[in-house]
């Protein structure tokens, strides 16, 4: 696949952590689909048995990563060369890493994993997960195909601390999206608190050539939070 097939649009992200009741990659498989059949350009899955599970019910691209933590480092998504060659292996069209500023595993800062992935697998197209304007420019300049804010407002140096709601439903950063797409010749993929329609369409407005739903379609412990919070004032 080439960075220029992505159609513009929306990627649906389709993910479970092991405590949601979502969690089953069978599950995981059928919400992929169905964000295909509802018109979806792209699907953002964790976890190697749910690629390989999406893969054979979808036919549009899928962007892998593998959620992996390492004592001492912050860094989870996708953050070493061997977790990328596992996202590979599954034949995801596109592969997204960790670009934020933070170190990652192994003591290599993200210039060197970024042009160490390049090296080792010269076919790949790769998306760059950041949360700052900065972190944007520099995974753009060490080849990143691809532009993500999905982590702004998770790192620390990014989090709103006076927000008292949990952080999925807190603003996105469509202000990021914005500079980003002023900055980086890299389609711009908005992601991170995206609930719905209203917001993606501020984002492509902002010069985002796809926008990532993740909590406001895939997570209905989440969406079920927000209309019960939402609704209170008036019980």
């Amino acid at each position: 696949m080439r960075v220029e097939e992505l159609k513009k649009g929306l990627i649906v992200s389709c993910q479970a952590t092991s405590e949601e009741p979502m969690r089953d990659s069978a599950i995981i498989g059928r919400f992929a689909l169905a964000a295909e059949m509802g018109g979806a350009v792209g699907v953002r899955i964790n976890g190697i048995a749910d690629i390989l599970a999406v893969r054979q019910l979808v036919k549009i691209p899928v962007i892998g990563l593998i959620k992996h933590t390492y004592p001492g480092h912050w860094s989870y998504i996708t953050p070493t060369l061997r977790d990328v060659e596992s996202v590979y292996a599954t034949g995801a069209e596109i592969v997204a890493v960790d670009a934020t500023m933070l170190p990652k595993p192994e003591g290599k800062e993200t210039r060197q994993l970024l042009q160490d992935i390049k090296k080792e697998f010269p076919g790949i197209l790769l998306m760059g997960d950041i949360s700052t304007l900065e972190e944007g420019v520099i995974a753009a300049e060490e080849g990143c195909d691809l532009i993500s804010t999905t982590l702004s407002g998770y790192t620390q140096y990014t989090r709103n601390h006076e927000d008292s709601k949990i952080i999925e439903l807190q603003e996105p950063d469509i202000e990021l999206v914005a500079q980003l797409s002023r900055k980086v010749d890299a389609p711009i993929i908005a992601e991170g608190r995206f609930w719905d329609d209203t917001l993606a369409i501020k984002a492509f407005c902002a010069g985002a050539h796809n926008v990532v739903i993740g909590a406001g379609i895939t997570r209905p412990q989440i969406i079920t939070q927000k209309v019960v919070m939402n609704i209170q004032p008036y019980l």
